[in-house]
């Protein structure tokens, strides 16, 4: 077949879209198979982690003396309460606002609940020595954290203490 003009400037017809492509059934169907498949990825996981042991033992409610202590917590986190600090004299009246808390074991939070109060005295004094040029960047931040952490084992314990989070730290 010879190609004329007409034929070569000619647009290609698209293919129209039928008017039974599904209607309102095709979401649902979507939404029903997507619904499946999160059950039985949830279901295929508690399989792998648990085994066939473990799911059994989940499916006969067994009693708490029976459960593994793994699944315990063995650390508590202490806060410390949001506490503002005048830094330096030399600073002309800078102020940082800190919250800090502490990663403790569970044998010990109790004596570090009660000693508390010394710890906060301690992270008073430190701040308060400091520049607010000493507080900039990253490495401000990480000097900041390993000097509290260092005085909380200080005055709690080596083993007390397990580490120290900067909750929140603002310096005006």
């Amino acid at each position: 077949m010879e190609e004329t003009d007409e034929n070569l400037n000619a647009a290609p017809e698209l293919p129209t879209k039928s008017k039974n492509s599904g209607g309102p059934l095709g979401p649902i169907l979507f939404f029903a198979a997507a619904i499946l498949l999160s059950v039985g990825a949830f279901a295929g996981g508690a399989y792998f982690s648990l085994g066939q042991e473990g799911i059994a033992k989940i499916m006969e409610n067994q009693t708490d003396e029976e459960l593994d202590i793994s699944y315990l917590p063995t650390h508590e986190w202490i806060e410390i309460d949001k506490t503002i600090y005048q830094l330096a004299r030399r600073d002309e009246g800078k102020f940082v606002m800190a919250e800090f808390s502490i990663r403790v074991p569970i044998e010990s939070a109790e004596e570090v609940k009660e000693r508390l109060p010394e710890l906060e005295f301690a992270l008073q004094t430190y701040i308060r020595e400091l520049s607010s040029r000493e507080l900039q960047g990253a490495m401000g931040l990480y000097n900041l954290r390993n000097a509290c952490l260092f005085r909380a084992r200080r005055i709690m314990g080596q083993d007390a203490v397990e580490d120290i989070l900067i909750g929140e730290l603002l310096v005006e």
